[in-house]
């Protein structure tokens, strides 16, 4: 997805969607697995001429067609009620390419599927509309290369179509893995050609009339025995009788039976798809769901980790606030306390060390206060400067003394 959550829902808010964090989990849902798909900003005019500026997904589809993967260029239009209202699907091919008119692409390109005509917020999204696109087009490309047109040679007899062309051009291989399938296509024959129906055919399905030669003996004869070779019939008595070779109800009953076997199965068909990308769909979404579990329960055995750890620190903060309490109350009831007796050291080394510490520190104070002395003309240059040598030197002396003591109690310099 090139296109980052941020300025995905600025787009949403440009274009005045309705539903923005429904529409945008639905979109970033879809993405996460179709990668090839890019959301942007289009116009679209519906049949009553209104022109509307929507969030289109444009990019490629995988499809696994004839054991090989062709990149389906389509259009997904999400309308500003989106995903209360069905999303308006096409396929866009290149110039080197056709349509092929189904019954799930028509000729503008358009796609329609069942799951759009029934689409419903409950039971639909971007994801299960995807992965049925997949299904179905696997089963019938919606697009084909243009093959090259090639001379045929002329002929006098009538010809058959010709197979499949081999050396057309391929789809281009910018962003595909191979060429897209190739379409029969076959030549008008130059004389007229024989056709068949399904049917057997008749040229004459009537009795045959009465030739001379059944009248030949009237012309000797009288005419009273005209009237008895003439031939009776029974008007009660009416069969209809079927040459071989005609259509029988029989054949049109069988027919009808298959036709509508046809739709029955094509509309089954059509159902398991659907369902089957429903089933994906759900399976995704319980993927999800479990992930989100999984996490969600690493989120809240954390928490309760860190309410143990912030329950046992409350416990000790509560312990020693309340021996400080007694340490001020006892400081409070002692009239001489000693106040070197406050700080309490671990070792005597280390005593030894703070003392030694403070003095060279007050040292370093005293010869900044007779700096500023002398700045200020309250003490002579020879009595600073005597004093300054007596302090240095006591000075180092306790420097080198706390840096032994250091060493001694394995302190880092």
């Amino acid at each position: 997805m090139s296109i980052s959550d941020k300025n995905l829902t600025d787009i949403l808010t440009k274009c005045g969607y309705k539903y923005k964090d429904l529409t945008k989990r639905d979109i970033t849902g879809a993405l996460s697995y179709f990668k090839d798909l890019v959301p942007k900003l289009d116009k679209y005019v519906y049949p009553n001429g209104l022109i509307k500026e929507l969030v289109c997904l444009n990019g490629t589809i995988p499809v696994n067609f004839r054991n090989a993967i062709y990149n389906i260029p389509i259009q997904i239009f999400l309308s500003d009620s989106h995903p209360y209202e069905a999303p308006i699907a096409y396929v866009r091919p290149t110039p080197d390419m056709s349509i092929n008119v189904s019954d799930t692409v028509d000729a503008n390109g358009r796609i329609g599927l069942h799951c759009l005509n029934e689409w419903s917020y409950q039971n639909s999204d971007l994801y299960m509309l995807l992965n049925l696109m997949t299904i179905k087009f696997s089963e019938q490309t919606p697009l084909y290369s243009k093959p090259n047109k090639i001379a045929q040679p002329p002929s006098t007899y009538p010809t058959m179509g010709n197979y499949p062309i081999n050396n057309v051009a391929p789809y281009p291989t910018d962003n595909f893995r191979s060429s897209f399938p190739v379409m029969p296509s076959y030549p008008s024959p130059t004389t007229a050609t024989t056709t068949t129906t399904p049917y057997p055919t008749n040229s004459n399905p009537y009795y045959p009339m009465p030739t001379g030669q059944m009248f030949s003996h009237l012309k000797s004869g009288s005419n009273s025995n005209i009237g008895s070779t003439r031939p009776t019939f029974n008007q009660n008595t009416r069969t209809t009788a079927y040459p071989d070779d005609t259509i029988k109800p029989e054949h049109y009953r069988i027919s009808l039976i298959s036709a509508v076997e046809d739709k029955i199965k094509k509309r089954y068909k059509d159902l398991c798809d659907e369902k089957i990308a429903e089933i994906d769909s759900l399976k995704r979404l319980s993927s999800d769901l479990e992930i989100s579990q999984n996490n969600l329960n690493i989120f809240i055995k954390e928490a309760e980790n860190e309410c143990l750890n912030i329950k046992h620190l409350t416990d000790e903060l509560k312990s020693k606030k309340s021996q400080f309490e007694e340490n001020i109350k006892r400081m409070k009831h002692r009239d001489n306390a000693n106040i070197e007796d406050v700080v309490v050291t671990p070792a005597p080394l280390y005593r030894q060390i703070l003392q030694l510490y403070t003095e060279e520190q007050a040292i370093q104070d005293l010869i900044f206060y007779l700096s500023e002395g002398l700045s200020h003309k309250t003490i002579n240059l020879e009595n600073f400067l005597k004093q300054v040598r007596l302090l240095s030197r006591k000075q180092f002396y306790l420097r080198a003394t706390i840096q032994k003591a250091r060493e001694q109690a394995a302190l880092p310099n």
